[in-house]
């Protein structure tokens, strides 16, 4: 037998099994490429999860801060408010004063032309 000789069927044998191993090596790459991709996309809604995140959260501070201005803008209209009404209360209180003096005025001018009626009688 010739030591070059190994056999019938064997370049079938030794061709099918190189196939078979080219087409492994074919869909372990794509698999491996679908994987990469699987990953890369897990990777990109991983970092967009974290944006989301932190814009949610820079827009609960914003909205906090807000919240914390239309407070203190409504402490200060209230505060406004309540000064407005005791001016309104003051303003009330001078008026009456104003219009009781005008009267103690009035009856003391007449009072002093009563007597200086009087004292030019007398004279």
């Amino acid at each position: 037998m010739d030591p070059t000789d190994l056999g019938p069927g064997t370049a079938t044998w030794l061709g099918g099994t190189g196939l078979t191993l080219f087409g492994g090596f074919l869909w372990l790459r794509k698999f491996l490429s679908k994987d990469a991709a699987d990953r890369a996309m897990d990777n990109a809604d991983i970092f967009t999860l974290r944006r989301l995140n932190e814009l949610l959260d820079s827009e609960r501070v914003a909205r906090k801060e807000a919240e914390a201005r239309a407070d203190q803008f409504a402490k200060e209209r209230n505060e406004l408010a309540a000064a407005v009404g005791r001016m309104e209360g003051k303003i009330e209180a001078l008026t009456s004063q104003v219009a009781q003096l005008t009267a103690t005025v009035t009856s003391q001018s007449e009072e002093i032309a009563r007597l200086r009626t009087k004292l030019g009688d007398i004279k």
